[in-house]
């Protein structure tokens, strides 16, 4: 469903200075909650499917399969509900791209050219998640498993760059989710006795759709990606 652009700068920037505050603040004794940040590549897949008859004469487009990376990056607070059993929260700012080949077809002439759709926008997430931490190797190392929901988000105004299609502003053409799920693993190794990097691979049900051709849509199922973690052990 289609969302709103709203600014919520504000709570934003209020929840960054906290996080910051924390991650910068001495620790004097073991507590259940750390601080972290984190850097996440993502990948997406785009396929198009056919949605009209095309037309008996004139021209049409239609959308083909596409393959972009975006990235996301936030900080979070992770709290200790027992030994194994933790719950993550905090903040993301994530850039989607979304790019895929695009064909217009000539009926009369039976010609066709090609070119491309890439529509951009950028949106902050709430996630939260709640994981199961392994008991710990010899050496110290962990490896953990998780799932987690998107909260809230609060999207940009999407953006198209493309070869067939004449406007910029796409907004009424981008269907995006307010939520989504994500399932994840992870490897943690420490860096030393309060540094931990972690290593997450993930899989995010994102249900986007894009209306821009004339007898396709295009959609996104499916985001895969690689959080690179750095927390305080505190």
């Amino acid at each position: 469903m289609h969302q709103n652009y709203t600014h919520p700068n504000s709570l934003f920037l209020t929840i960054i200075i906290a996080l910051l505050g924390l991650l910068t603040a001495p620790a004097s004794a073991q507590s259940p909650l750390d601080v972290g940040v984190h850097f996440s590549p993502q990948l997406r897949y785009i396929t198009s499917s056919q949605t009209a008859e095309p037309p008996a004469k004139g021209s049409y487009t239609r959308g083909k399969d596409g393959l972009s990376l975006g990235v996301g990056a936030g900080v979070y607070l992770e709290y200790a509900i027992t030994p194994n059993w933790f719950v993550r929260g905090g903040v993301d700012l994530s850039y989607k791209r979304n790019t895929y080949g695009v064909d217009k077809v000539f009926v009369e002439s039976d010609s066709t050219v090609s070119g491309n759709s890439l529509i951009v926008y950028s949106s902050i997430e709430l996630p939260l998640s709640v994981l199961y931490r392994f008991d710990f190797l010899p050496n110290g190392d962990s490896f953990l498993l998780g799932a987690g929901t998107t909260v809230n988000r609060w999207g940009g105004n999407p953006r198209a760059f493309t070869s067939f299609f004449n406007r910029r502003s796409v907004k009424e053409y981008v269907d995006y989710p307010q939520r989504t799920v994500t399932v994840f693993a992870g490897y943690e190794r420490y860096l030393s006795s309060t540094v931990v990097l972690g290593l997450e691979p993930y899989l995010a049900y994102v249900p986007t759709r894009f209306r821009l051709e004339t007898t396709t849509s295009s959609k996104v199922l499916i985001e895969a990606g690689l959080s690179i973690r750095l927390h305080l052990d505190n």
